[in-house]
């Protein structure tokens, strides 16, 4: 597990969630219920709640639902990356280089 001090501006994971308002695109082998489950543009996606949220993200606790079975996509991503930064509001990181 990624130690705290790693990226000291950054939430942790856990209780944050903004991450799980991104349209989340199934890939073969993700085996999650298919209640969950809705076509967006002709691929098969996690569904999302008015709000936007992944209908997996509890809104209370803001952690995941299906956790130990989350797609590829939500397993991949992690804390810190450009993405995680970018949908947070911060800047790069600073060890990252920066875009053309």
């Amino acid at each position: 597990m990624e130690h705290i001090t790693t990226h000291p501006d950054l939430p942790l994971c856990a209780g944050c969630g903004r991450c799980c308002h991104l349209v989340v695109e199934l890939r073969p082998g993700d085996s999650v219920p298919e209640a969950l489950v809705v076509e967006h543009d002709g691929a098969r996606c996690m569904d999302q709640h008015g709000d936007g949220a992944c209908v997996a993200l509890d809104p209370v606790t803001r952690l995941c639902t299906i956790y130990e079975i989350r797609p590829l996509t939500c397993r991949e991503f992690n804390r810190g990356e450009a993405l995680c930064r970018r949908i947070l509001g911060l800047p790069p990181s600073p060890a990252a280089p920066a875009a053309p």
